[in-house]
């Protein structure tokens, strides 16, 4: 039960994906006198820094080229010291 609220809510419905329809933002007491402008910005911002979907990233990576390239030099050095012992 909700009584006497007198809250200043933001509701952003343009957000990017395709997962959510809106987004709504309860703008803290202590910044409910900054201009509309300022607020609908700052929630674009956040709707557009944090919310956005993060892609899988591929497969290839630096990390995994550095990992293959470890295990290609192990490799070589057993069959070099393999070979040598017969």
């Amino acid at each position: 039960m909700l009584r006497g609220v007198n809250k200043k809510i933001i509701e952003i419905n343009n957000v990017e994906g395709g997962y959510f329809e809106k987004i709504l933002f309860f703008v803290n007491d202590e910044k409910r006198s900054e201009p509309d402008s300022v607020l609908s910005r700052q929630a674009e911002k956040y709707v557009s820094d944090s919310c956005s979907l993060q892609y899988k990233k591929s497969f290839f990576s630096s990390e995994t080229a550095k990992i293959l390239l470890k295990m290609a030099i192990s490799g070589g050095i057993g069959l070099a010291v393999g070979t040598l012992l017969l």
